[in-house]
């Protein structure tokens, strides 16, 4: 939880784009960045699992951006 705030990092990441992260696995879609705020810039993105890591998962998930891959790039 106290990843979320860190200083971002940069990044080439759009909302809509498919992502992998190297915790979880799994696609998802990017919903929502929360890096670009005036009074908070957060280390977080809003993802909604496409294809779920695993069969119990919520598909909708807060995540770190640090941790977060465009899919198929890696």
């Amino acid at each position: 939880m106290k990843d979320f705030f860190e200083v971002p990092p940069k990044h080439d990441l759009r909302v809509g784009d498919l992502v992998t992260c190297t915790c979880h696995g799994g696609v998802a879609i990017i919903v929502e960045l929360y890096d670009e705020g005036e009074e908070i810039q957060m280390n977080m993105a809003k993802i909604w699992w496409i294809r779920p890591a695993y069969s119990q998962q919520e598909r909708s998930w807060m995540h770190t951006i640090g941790r977060l891959n465009l899919y198929g790039k890696y």
